[in-house]
């Protein structure tokens, strides 16, 4: 027995009722599979994991906390 997988190459698209890590039955709303746990963000269709907009917003509030900090620093001086 192996304890390596056999993943499909990047340009392999799983279908939507097939985890691509084990290859058991998912059904079309799972977002892990019930046999591996794996996490079926991207796969056959499903949203990605993140959001291009809740990357910025949180990217630019990180930017704001980062130039208030500085600034009561700068100030306590």
């Amino acid at each position: 027995m192996s304890a390596q997988f056999e993943t499909p190459g990047p340009d392999a698209v799983p279908a939507a009722d097939v985890c691509p890590l084990c290859g058991r039955g998912v059904t079309r709303d799972a977002t892990r599979c019930g046999s591996c746990g794996y996490h079926l963000a991207g796969v056959g269709g499903r949203p990605g994991p993140f959001d291009r907009t809740a990357l910025v917003w949180t990217v630019i509030g990180f930017a704001i906390v980062y130039v208030v900090v500085a600034l009561v620093v700068l100030a306590a001086r």
